[in-house]
């Protein structure tokens, strides 16, 4: 995973089957509205067992064919890494206020879903894989000195619109990754959509943007940095 094999995805993705896997990723609900408050939102592409290719879709879907999410979805399955497991309900409120500014009512943080990880694969075995993305893998990009970020590259090619296939020439760029990566305060997805001048991994045109993202928004909040990195300084 640290270095974006699909070979290696393709492989779990034998072990796992037809069936657990699509059992598996149904438990994210893909395919499926979050149920945010916001108009417009749709539930992607996810197909009923019934209609994969008992010979494809296994292989294919474990690259990333075959299905399509919402960002929200994407970022929504991502979290339930650092939250220990547990998929949550997105939502924007925290909370109402009057006229006069005082608070209306108070809105309880995002409720779980339901555990989608055993949260000792989560914390001892994912999270330390989505570290080492960021320090040795495709992910380096958005490494930062003061904090230790986990993520994952993603470079996606778009459906050609003729005859279902995908294009050589159309892709999508993306990285997605949370930090401080043992104690989370912030998940940040980035998509580039057909970037230009020739490159388009997600590792070259979305990481730096995440990793600027990540490291403006921990100073805003007041996030200190590693005792590792401020024993450097």
């Amino acid at each position: 995973m640290a270095y974006s094999s699909n070979i290696g995805m393709a492989k779990l993705g034998l072990l796992m089957g037809n069936e657990k896997m699509h059992r598996y990723l149904k438990q994210f609900d893909f395919g499926e509205k979050t149920g945010i408050e916001l108009p417009g939102e749709i539930g992607g592409i996810f197909r009923p067992l019934k209609q994969w290719s008992r010979k494809y879709s296994l292989i294919s879907i474990s690259i990333g064919h075959e299905i399509a999410v919402t960002p929200l979805q994407f970022i929504t399955a991502f979290c339930s890494i650092p939250n220990g497991g547990l998929l949550l309900e997105p939502t924007i409120i925290k909370s109402t206020i009057n006229n006069d500014g005082k608070t209306k009512e108070e809105f309880q943080r995002p409720q779980p879903v339901r555990r989608v990880i055993n949260p000792n694969i989560a914390r001892n075995i994912m999270n330390p894989i989505l570290m080492k993305v960021v320090t040795e893998g495709t992910g380096k990009n958005a490494s930062l000195l003061e904090y230790d970020v986990a993520g994952k590259t993603g470079t996606s090619q778009k459906a050609d619109g003729d005859g279902g296939r995908y294009s050589k020439e159309k892709y999508v760029g993306s990285f997605i990754a949370y930090a401080p990566a043992e104690h989370p305060r912030i998940c940040v997805l980035v998509m580039i959509n057909e970037p230009r001048n020739g490159a388009y991994y997600g590792s070259t045109v979305a990481a730096p943007v995440v990793r600027e993202i990540i490291r403006r928004s921990l100073l805003y909040l007041g996030v200190e940095p590693s005792k590792f990195q401020i024993a450097m300084q």
